[in-house]
């Protein structure tokens, strides 16, 4: 999970949209995006999200991924997950502001719940509910960005060390922005997504699976309002449902057909 580099994974990502909404104010027309440009954006948005760029959980490090998480209870921190006993709940909460420069600031808060699940006395799995909000002020523009996730990641099969790991629950993102100078315009970008089941190898590829997702935006960088289901093929590829129609996606690239 690797929890006290995921504030500035998601910084940068906060900071790659307010590079892009610089991009696009000067734009004079709000894009209609076709429901192929939505796919692509639904696809990079929840390879990022499942993979640590925009949340917590990292889904190709398996319930491995909660041995670097430091555990705090009552005062004490444990690092060693190995000794932590079934059922164990922590709480992280995080608030700190950056200043940027002269002119700028940024603030971060985070509160995460994890829960260390167990199946006949050995750690088998976790939950966890992940909320991050980030408020970006500068001279030209402010922003707004919340990531929330609400998931349970556990191994199928506790005897085989290379079982598949099972995740299911929500996630999704939350942006907006206000331009103070220029065109002076503001938009919206949302995504979320309900994963009804969805399996990782012990390489960290995602074999199959199924999600439902709704996803919104206005603005300069494009006008949607969709809602769809995703199937998860293997090799980073899926195929993404909208009014009917079916189009073949690369998670890492976007990249439909």
């Amino acid at each position: 999970m690797k929890i006290k580099f995921k504030s500035l994974l998601v910084l940068a990502a906060g900071l790659a949209f307010i590079t892009a909404c610089k991009k696009s104010a000067s734009t004079t027309g709000d894009p209609q995006l076709t429901p192929a440009q939505v796919s692509s954006q639904v696809a990079l948005n929840l390879n990022a999200s499942l993979f640590g760029s925009l949340g917590a959980v990292n889904a190709g490090d398996g319930i491995n991924g909660a041995q670097s998480y430091a555990v705090h209870t009552k005062g004490k921190t444990i690092n060693d997950l190995g000794s932590i006993g079934c059922g164990l709940t922590a709480d992280t909460t995080v608030n700190t502001t950056l200043t940027l420069g002269t002119d700028s600031t940024l603030t971060i808060s985070e509160t995460l719940n994890f829960a260390f699940v167990c199946t006949n006395s050995v750690f088998s799995g976790y939950n966890t509910n992940d909320n991050v909000s980030i408020a970006y002020s500068g001279p030209n523009l402010t922003l707004a960005y919340k990531v929330a996730e609400n998931l349970s990641v556990g191994v199928v099969d506790i005897t085989n060390p290379n079982s598949n790991t099972a995740i299911k629950g929500t996630l999704g993102s939350n942006e907006s922005y206000q331009f103070k100078t220029g065109t002076k315009r503001s938009g919206t970008q949302v995504f979320t997504y309900t994963i009804t089941s969805l399996l990782v190898d012990a390489s960290g590829n995602i074999v199959s699976g199924a999600a439902t997702f709704t996803s919104s935006g206005s603005g300069p960088r494009g006008v949607w309002n969709v809602q769809g289901s995703i199937t998860f093929l293997g090799g980073s590829k899926a195929t993404i449902a909208i009014s009917g129609k079916v189009y073949n996606v690369d998670l890492n690239t976007g990249i439909t057909s």
